[in-house]
């Protein structure tokens, strides 16, 4: 007998839900019990009204999936879901900020020993840049860039690369 049949055999003979007889009489296929929750079937109508859902709302295929998983692939109620979904976590407005310039920010300069960090964060006014935050912002993104870079210069002389010649 397999060991995983075995597994098998024990753990069942232990929670007491089948006698173990008749699992020794079973074919040694194993059996697949999990479950994830809701899901779509993979047929072509559910990708036909994925498709759908996302070319009406616009929204991206992760939300409209869940939408659709949420309401039972019903076209109607998962597209006043998706609304109900962006009004609420704010999609609508992300959107609409993502084609915005930024023009203005600052540029941080930062140096220890004979290491030295340079950082751009930007953002969309001048008065976003003047910020006290949006400076320490910089600070911080300067600061952590650097431990990063000291702790692979760290990895790095650990490291030694040695040159074998073919003799």
């Amino acid at each position: 007998m397999s060991l995983l049949r075995l597994l098998r055999v024990f753990l069942v003979a232990r929670t007491g839900s089948h006698p173990v007889g008749s699992l020794l009489r079973q074919s040694p296929q194993p059996r697949h019990t999990f479950h994830a929750g809701p899901r779509l079937s993979a047929s072509a109508s559910s990708k036909e009204l994925l498709m759908k859902l996302r070319r009406n709302t616009g929204y991206s295929f992760v939300n409209c999936k869940k939408a659709l998983e949420t309401c039972g692939g019903d076209l109607k109620q998962a597209e006043i879901w998706l609304h109900k979904q962006a009004q609420k976590e704010g999609w609508s407005k992300a959107a609409k900020l993502q084609g915005r310039k930024t023009k203005e920010g600052l540029i941080g300069l930062l140096q220890e020993g004979n290491t030295t960090v340079l950082v751009e964060v930007n953002c969309e006014t001048d008065f976003v840049s003047r910020n006290l935050k949006f400076q320490q912002l910089v600070q911080q993104v300067a600061l952590g860039t650097m431990m990063h870079c000291q702790s692979l210069k760290d990895q790095l002389s650990t490291y030694s690369k040695e040159n074998w010649e073919k003799t």
